[in-house]
């Protein structure tokens, strides 16, 4: 593979596909909640499969988000430091992670605003609010302001780390790597046990919001970056495992991701109170979203299966509005009552309706304001810009 490929290679279906079923997985969690949370079984003849994890956990498409997003961002990262391309631009870098997010972001933000000044659906923020929600100044608790759309209590966290890259990037290269590894695993656990001492007793969701700042999640997005190196090193040495291996290392990561799903379901009751469980499973499960990523990159059949279809893919695209869309959608819904008339379980029914209206939003979206940011952002030829791209596996494969 020559030095440039790595850097401006097209886009590698399969992960958008993942991404695309981890913005429909937290959609589908937040609707299994909103309908009344309840087992969710499956009797096959004798036995009953318990699949409420599925349901229950699928606020886990952040890891997968987070992970993702740090394996991606890595990649050009890593080719410089491989000696694969020149340095990105810093500069360029940040432009283009603001124009990710900020703009649609904010057209949500004038839509909320709109919506609760005009027609008094939802509720018109303080100055202090809107001030805190403009400059993403949400999430930290009594230091910050609450954020008007939930759910993005997530994107300080990204842009935190989208500051700390480019320092921890420094650390992806031969023999450093390992110093990196060890960073992220003490910064977690140095973090998470001293920030949970003296928030033992509090409320719940002051727990979350003290536990779940970056350096509490610095482990995942620390395995995403060495995936990405991997990944990147192999690639240039043209010894990326064969399919075979691939699929092997896909079924494992998926299976001790889905294993870690299990073992978090049957321990919630305690999990805020100090199980165990509250100080390792991000880092396992970004670990296991890691092993996921590279054979995915590298070529795994089943992954390619499971998540390069057009449909999955076509959510990856706008995952990003299907993330911020969703949960205002169910709110107003309910508002309306628009399920209330539904005799029984309601999630069958407010899952196709909830999806579709999200998915239409997220294509407006997507057309009218990301995909004109992002073009603004492709201007420059600078490989720095090249962040969200990852080398098809054929293009590395030895010659």
């Amino acid at each position: 593979m020559s030095d440039a490929r790595l850097a401006t290679a097209a886009e590698l279906p399969t992960l958008t596909g993942l991404r695309g079923f981890a913005a429909l997985w937290v959609l589908v969690y937040h609707l299994w909640a909103d309908a009344g949370p309840r087992l969710m079984t499956l009797e096959v003849g004798t036995h009953v499969l318990d699949l409420t994890p599925l349901f229950s956990c699928g606020w886990a498409g952040v890891d997968i988000f987070f992970t993702l997003s740090a394996f991606l961002l890595s990649l050009p990262f890593a080719s410089w430091q491989l000696g694969g391309a020149p340095r990105p631009s810093l500069r360029v870098f940040w432009l283009r992670r603001v124009l990710r997010i900020v703009p649609a972001y904010y057209a949500q933000l004038g839509v909320l605003l709109v919506l609760a000044g005009a027609f008094g659906i939802g509720t018109w923020p303080g100055i202090g609010q809107l001030l805190g929600n403009l400059a993403l100044w949400t999430n930290f608790g009594p230091y910050g302001a609450a954020p008007m759309n939930p759910v993005t209590y997530t994107l300080p966290i990204e842009f935190c780390f989208y500051l700390l890259l480019p320092l921890l990037a420094l650390l992806l290269r031969p023999r450093a790597w390992p110093l990196l590894a060890l960073l992220a695993l003490v910064t977690t656990q140095v973090y998470r046990h001293l920030m949970f001492a003296p928030i033992a007793h509090a409320e719940v969701p002051l727990r979350v919001i003290a536990m779940e700042q970056l350096p509490g999640r610095l482990d995942q997005f620390v395995a995403g970056m060495l995936a990405a190196y991997a990944y990147t090193r192999a690639a240039i040495a043209r010894r990326l495992p064969g399919a075979r291996a691939n699929d092997a290392l896909f079924l494992f990561g998926a299976g001790v991701f889905a294993a870690m799903l299990w073992l978090i379901h049957y321990n919630s009751s305690d999990y805020w109170d100090g199980n165990p469980l509250l100080f390792t499973w991000h880092g396992i499960v970004g670990v296991a979203v890691a092993l996921m990523l590279f054979a995915a990159a590298a070529g795994s059949r089943v992954a390619s299966v499971l998540f390069g279809n057009a449909l999955l893919r076509y959510l990856g695209v706008i995952s990003f509005g299907v993330y911020l869309w969703h949960f205002p959608l169910i709110h107003w819904l309910d508002a309306a009552n628009a399920f209330a008339r539904i005799d029984g379980y309601r999630l069958p029914w407010s899952l196709p309706v909830v999806l579709l209206l999200s998915c239409a939003l997220a294509d407006l979206s997507y057309r009218l304001v990301e995909r004109p940011a992002l073009r603004l952002g492709r201007r420059s030829r600078h490989p720095g810009l090249a962040t969200e791209l990852v080398p098809p596996p054929n293009a590395s494969a030895p010659g």
